[in-house]
């Protein structure tokens, strides 16, 4: 830096003291504005871009372990809660290479179509992209999903070992049209007597839980449903 250079921002830096130093603190908050705004606007932008990519990389971009929606109910079990942190280290899930999302914000039902509701409107855009894997529910909406084609076939050869484990459990539903091929399809487990049934837990006795058809990762039901009822073993 040249001496002329140098002498300019001495000036420069003793004129804005001076001005400085003659105002009160409200002309001064307005003196900041009013000449630097553009650099606080553009510095609030940089810092909003930075963390968005930050939380965007450490995120958005990783896969997930496992993705479970957990409709209409009011107990603390998402993501973070103490059932979350429970499960994932039940699984042996490394969250710091994927993510475990359990989702407990949405309240719908399905047996109505609500497409003006919000949360049904999410619940469907997760399913039919591919991100949910299961999604537990009242029986009687689950069947609506089921007969809609939403959710998968428990005879499909990636599940099929739920059938045998959880036989007597089986949630049927009678599909709309021909979604299924069949007349009766077995769409859902009975969660009675596991970790979220019962009483001060998340959901009555009428609960189930149903495999998304286009689940990116159904193997991974079975591991949760091993843990709800372990878990609730005596």
């Amino acid at each position: 830096m040249s001496g002329e250079v140098r002498h300019q921002l001495r000036a420069w830096w003793k004129e804005e003291r001076t001005k400085w130093s003659a105002l009160s603190w409200p002309q001064r908050a307005g003196y900041v504005w009013d000449y630097y705004r553009l650099w606080i606007l553009g510095a609030v932008c940089a810092v909003s871009l930075l963390a968005y990519g930050i939380t965007h990389f450490l995120y958005g971009q990783r896969e997930n372990w496992f993705y479970a929606c957990f409709a209409n109910t009011y107990a603390e079990i998402g993501s973070g809660s103490a059932f979350w942190s429970d499960y994932a280290r039940y699984a042996g899930y490394n969250l710091d290479e994927k993510n475990l999302v359990f989702d407990a914000r949405v309240y719908c039902d399905p047996t109505r179509e609500d497409y003006g509701n919000q949360y049904y409107q999410f619940l469907i855009a997760a399913m039919d992209s591919g991100t949910l894997d299961a999604v537990v529910l009242e029986q009687d909406r689950l069947r609506a999903m089921g007969s809609a084609g939403r959710l998968m076939d428990l005879e499909d050869d990636r599940v099929h070992s739920l059938m045998e484990t959880y036989g007597d459990r089986l949630i049927w539903c009678v599909p709309q049209e021909e979604t299924y091929g069949k007349t009766e399809v077995p769409i859902g487990i009975d969660l009675s007597g596991s970790a979220l049934v019962g009483e001060g837990r998340a959901y009555g006795e009428d609960a189930a839980l149903g495999i998304n058809a286009l689940a990116p990762h159904p193997e991974q039901t079975e591991v949760f449903l091993r843990y709800l009822f372990e878990e609730a073993a005596p």
